[in-house]
């Protein structure tokens, strides 16, 4: 039986919240390299506090804060210096960003810096970039650096359009509104040509005219199967209009996970992440669609039912015919967010999700996908 490798798995790492350390990011990391994940990812913040913790629920779970108490420090472990500490200790599983927020960084050092890590891991880095969520969110980064919001998606467009020169050139400069330097000689150079796979994550159109533009991966969010067709051919007719090929490029979804032996085990494991999740991130563009889409309004059980709609909750073989779905519909990558109480808990899953939807999804047929297992 072939094995068909071009569907890609990747869990994110817990790299913040009350279960973060390095002991459990290199953990789950290794784990996820001898289960055969294609890779880890991480996401993107500076300012993290204990409010954070409780709403914005990427890693670990609501129950495991509430667990923790009071007495403990909102620790975010910052995203390159993790792909740096991991490229170390790992051998194949790839190093990815969810995503990398440019309009805070600066243009010059981060290049090197990514540079850097795809020297160091030996041409493993994925690089995930974006404009930064808003504020509504409750992300303070932007206050904090003195960055105005409105200056995002063209600060982003200058940082990335700088930093693909510093990969690409000898000695390159630039002159632009925000990003600004003199001839510059800035090696290694990195290792996959001409630098490597950018992902782009976001649903507004600004973030898609990105991504048609840079990009030759898309990481979605809260968009459900149903919903993806017709998304993909806008972004396939935004490529077109670029003289670009739909495709150079490959469609991703970051995704809630919750496996156990029964969905109803799985839903009572996540319900409470979930709801809290949803509801803190009802004001974006993915979730104000979701809520038109699914006729919800502000009520718990609604939040609910858009999580289920847009996660995969249930046991390995439901899980395994939703992510069946998402890949008829044109989704072939997934950064899996699993909801876990201990890191323990997350293994356990991991090694669930790995043996009951991965490999069977993996070692199918193309032709089998879609059919009733």
């Amino acid at each position: 039986m072939s094995s068909n490798k071009s569907i890609l798995f990747g869990v994110r790492l817990p790299c913040a919240g009350v279960l973060a350390s390095p002991g459990a990011m290199l953990r789950v990391a290794q784990e996820a390299e001898e289960l055969g994940y294609d890779s880890v990812w991480v996401h993107d913040y500076l300012i993290w506090n204990k409010t954070l913790d409780q709403v914005h629920l990427s890693c670990g779970s609501r129950e495991a804060v509430e667990a923790a108490g009071d007495d403990y420090p909102p620790l975010f472990f910052e995203s390159l210096t993790n792909l740096a500490f991991l490229a170390g200790a790992t051998k194949r599983i790839r190093l990815g960003t969810a995503v990398l927020v440019l309009p805070y960084r600066q243009a010059l050092l981060t290049a090197k810096q990514v540079a850097c890590i795809d020297v160091l891991s030996a041409g493993r880095l994925e690089l995930g970039i974006a404009q930064g969520t808003p504020k509504s969110t409750l992300n303070e980064d932007f206050e904090v650096l003195g960055i105005s919001r409105a200056e995002k998606v063209r600060r982003m467009r200058e940082t990335f359009e700088a930093m693909r020169l510093i990969w690409t050139e000898e000695a390159p400069s630039f002159e632009g509104n925000f990003v600004r330097f003199p001839a510059a000689t800035i090696y290694p150079k990195p290792v996959q040509k001409p630098y490597p796979r950018i992902w782009i994550g976001g649903s507004s159109d600004r973030s898609l005219d990105m991504v048609a533009d840079y990009a030759t991966g898309w990481i979605t969010s809260a968009v459900p199967p149903g919903r993806l067709p017709s998304a993909i051919e806008d972004l396939h007719r935004r490529m077109r209009e670029r003289g670009r090929q739909p495709s150079e490029m490959t469609v991703a979804t970051e995704i809630e996970v919750s496996v156990a032996d029964t969905t109803d085990e799985a839903k009572a494991q996540a319900a409470l992440t979930l709801q809290t999740l949803y509801e803190h991130y009802s004001a974006t563009t993915a979730h104000a669609e979701l809520q038109q889409t699914t006729g919800s309004g502000q009520a718990d059980a609604d939040f609910l039912e858009q999580a289920w709609a847009t996660s995969l909750v249930g046991s390995p073989t439901d899980i395994r015919t939703e992510v069946e779905r998402y890949i008829e519909s044109g989704c072939t990558a997934f950064e899996l967010k699993f909801i876990y109480h201990s890191i323990d808990h997350m293994i356990a899953q991991m090694r669930q999700f790995a043996q009951g939807v991965m490999n069977p999804v993996r070692y199918r047929e193309p032709a089998e996908i879609g059919r009733t297992p």
